[in-house]
């Protein structure tokens, strides 16, 4: 009957998680306990020897049930041996020698053998003088130490006082039939006593305890309290709980990843050091006082010059204390914005240039319209003479100008679109001169590898600044692209050239809207375009001799390439016509 009632406990708990590993290797255990239990009944209940021996072949498959038990507590305990990429290991350790046993019980005497004894009947005996023998029973004895020591490394690791309690229930309830079966099967056979396997007795033990515990425990059933673990484990928020004196007393891997050390190292420190002593005295007032605060933002890291270390993070907090008793302690829940306030900035510096550059572009294109409208009307006064070529030239450069007006607008309005990130420098350079057609002129490049953090649009800045010298640089020959650190060891990209040069007085003017012989957008826009990211450009160059713009990257803006560029470092000679991008 007990051995029915443990196949039906199998069944039950299988039933409530039926994709459960550990359901399903306890629903194996049953099943092979089961067997086990209706072999060893029916070679008791035997009447000649050839049905006590065909039960006692039956029951030989005791050692591959023994094994799915170990295996079911080491996945139940969470042994580092039982995950799936040890796998192999476990069979080979744990099922292989029990499949050779179960093997040797089957075909062979070597283990036990059938006799008869007057009183008793027909009873098993264990051929303790067989070599095998004592190897079997020492397997035994290792994988239920083996099982007894996992149980005792889940207990002293278990977080929470439910799983030391179920460790506990499901450690006792495994080892009563193992532990039964172990004396009727080694120790009392050895000893020259033959009674009916004591497995019975444990088997009925096993199912009591595991119904108490299901019942009473929660035991296989998903609950609140189990599941936490697992929830700040998978949010990707940081979970971070605080004495009232701010000693941490747990932090989940988010909050390890967000503040950028080991996981567990935060474990046991003083909150003070990962967040900024001021701004953490300021939301602790605001805990004590209103019991709870949100959207509280502070900056990690303050003191570093790389955009990608001065982390920005969100912090939401909340007092723990029982009804009617002092706090324990704060819980706080850290979201780090970085990505988000970066593409703040982006967006609040493109959208103040876009709205500078609509008004004044509008005025200029509606300017730049009155003006085509009067020549189109002075060429429909002269419709009946021959044409007038002057009239039709304005137009046409007046037209062009729309054009490019509009098109230098379309440019701006994709400005802080998108979020800047860390770009090869060699490869912005090999882009803007790809998309140029230098003729004659000789571009040289020397750029050690590294990236800059700025503008996906950066490109264009590049593009723009070389473009200029040839359109202004008058009697030009040479452009030179370099880039080195400075002292301050921020990086200064120089693009200088041996053209007419920027008289002292237009250095700055330049980079002004509307400025310049052509259309007056492009230095503008390329200052723009760097300034996203806090790179500055000036021009500094000696009139008559040539115009020299330096470009200073921050020092926290800039770092060594992290892979290889596809461009060569440094290369000399005319630049490619106008390939396209």
């Amino acid at each position: 009957m007990s051995a029915f009632i443990t196949c039906a406990l199998g069944f039950f708990v299988h039933a409530k998680d039926p994709r459960s590993r550990i359901n399903q290797l306890f629903l194996v255990c049953m099943l092979g306990v089961t067997y086990w239990a209706t072999g060893e009944f029916f070679f008791w209940q035997a009447t000649s020897y050839d049905s006590a021996l065909f039960w006692l072949k039956a029951s030989a498959l005791w050692p591959l049930v023994i094994a799915a038990t170990t295996h079911f507590i080491l996945e139940f305990t969470q042994y580092p041996f039982a995950k799936k990429t040890k796998s192999a290991l476990l069979l080979l350790c744990l099922y292989l020698p029990a499949a050779a046993i179960t093997v040797l019980g089957i075909t062979t005497d070597a283990l036990y053998s059938v006799a008869y004894y007057e009183g008793a009947g027909f009873v098993y005996q264990a051929e303790v003088t067989s070599p095998i023998y004592p190897l079997v029973a020492v397997f035994s004895v290792i994988i239920v130490i083996w099982a007894v020591l996992a149980c005792s490394a889940a207990w002293h690791r278990a977080e929470s006082e439910k799983r030391r309690r179920h460790v506990h229930i499901v450690s006792g309830a495994i080892l009563f039939p193992i532990g039964f079966g172990v004396v009727s099967g080694i120790l009392l056979p050895i000893s020259g006593i033959f009674i009916p396997n004591l497995v019975f007795i444990g088997i009925a033990l096993f199912a009591a305890t595991i119904t108490y515990a299901i019942s009473r425990a929660g035991l296989f059933q998903l609950s609140t309290e189990t599941a936490v673990p697992y929830i700040l484990r998978t949010m990707p928020d940081g979970v971070i709980i605080i004495t009232m004196d701010g000693r941490i007393i747990s932090a989940n891997a988010s909050a390890a990843r967000i503040f950028r050390t080991e996981e567990g190292s935060l474990k046991g420190q003083s909150v003070s050091k990962i967040i900024p002593e001021p701004a953490y005295n300021t939301f602790m007032q605001a805990i004590r006082k209103k019991e709870s605060c949100s959207d509280h933002e502070v900056v990690l890291n303050p003191e570093t010059g790389r955009p990608d270390e001065r982390a920005v993070v969100s912090i939401a907090g909340s007092l723990v204390q029982e009804e009617g008793e002092q706090p324990a302690g704060v819980v706080l829940i850290v979201r780090d914005i970085s990505s988000r306030k970066r593409q703040q900035h982006a967006l609040q510096v493109a959208g103040e240039k876009i709205s500078l550059i609509a008004r004044l572009t509008s005025h200029d294109i509606n300017n730049l319209v009155t003006g085509l409208s009067g020549y189109l009307l002075l060429l429909e006064d002269v419709a009946q003479k021959p044409p007038e070529d002057g009239y039709l030239r304005t137009a046409m450069e007046l037209t062009e100008r729309i054009s490019q007006n509009l098109r230098f607008s379309s440019d701006f309005l994709h400005l802080g679109t998108y979020e800047p990130g860390w770009q090869s420098l060699m490869t912005l350079v090999a882009e803007a001169t790809n998309s140029i057609s230098f003729g004659s002129v000789t571009v040289t490049v020397k750029i050690p590898p590294v990236e800059i953090f700025s503008d996906p649009l950066s490109v264009k800045a590049f593009y723009n600044i070389l473009d200029n010298a040839l359109h202004h640089g008058e009697k030009l020959t040479t452009i030179t692209i370099s880039a080195q650190e400075d002292r301050n060891h921020e990086l200064a990209v120089i693009i200088e050239d041996d053209g007419a040069g920027v008289p002292d007085a237009d250095k700055e003017r330049i980079f002004q809207y509307g400025v310049g012989k052509r259309t007056g957008f492009g230095l503008s826009f390329a200052r723009t375009i760097l300034e996203v990211t806090g790179i500055t450009i000036i021009e500094n160059g000696t009139f008559g001799m040539g115009a020299r713009f330096e470009i200073r990257v921050p020092a926290g803006a800039w770092r060594p390439a992290q892979q290889p560029s596809w461009s060569v470092q440094g290369y000399t000679g005319p630049a490619e016509a106008g390939k396209e991008r």
